[in-house]
């Protein structure tokens, strides 16, 4: 594998997306509860969250695959009907927003239980946001990536008169 195909924005896609799915399994939200002298913590992970940890994930991993395939494989993918830079700045600021949107909406659910209190935002959740932002900082330069590259069929840099 050749990793000097890859741009800079290519890069932080990629190690973005990565970051993003090891946090995952970090501690989004807990609670450390102390009954007779003794504390015991719950905690629950990205995993326990399909709108704000398993849905951005989802959206970052389809980055993440294009990425991959047009760098190391001569595959020929079909043009969406905006440039794929577009698609990558869109999705990438959709999954960060989504993300920060869970770390500033707090939670009061351990797994399928409501605690009835808000959870602590545990460590995990505020590494979560930087991946997802870093995967969006990506995508927004693969898209100025995409605007400085010349179109086929555009002007010539004649005067036109």
């Amino acid at each position: 594998m050749d990793l000097s195909k890859l741009t800079t924005s290519d890069k932080l896609i990629l190690g973005g997306v990565l970051a993003y799915l090891i946090f995952m399994f970090f501690p989004w939200y807990g609670i450390d509860v102390s009954v007779f002298g003794t504390t015991q913590s719950f905690s629950s992970s990205g995993w326990d969250y399909f709108l704000g940890g398993i849905l951005p994930l989802i959206l970052i991993l389809v980055m993440c695959s294009h990425v991959l395939v047009s760098a190391f494989s001569d595959t020929e993918l079909p043009e969406p009907p905006v440039p794929w830079a577009q698609v990558h700045m869109g999705t990438g600021i959709v999954a960060a927003v989504i993300v920060v949107l869970r770390l500033l909406i707090a939670s009061d659910d351990y797994g399928s239980i409501d605690t009835g209190v808000n959870l602590d935002r545990k460590f995990g959740l505020f590494l979560a946001v930087i991946a997802a932002i870093v995967v969006a900082v990506g995508g927004v330069k693969k898209s100025q990536e995409g605007e400085s590259t010349p179109t086929s069929g555009g002007d010539t840099g004649s005067a036109p008169f």
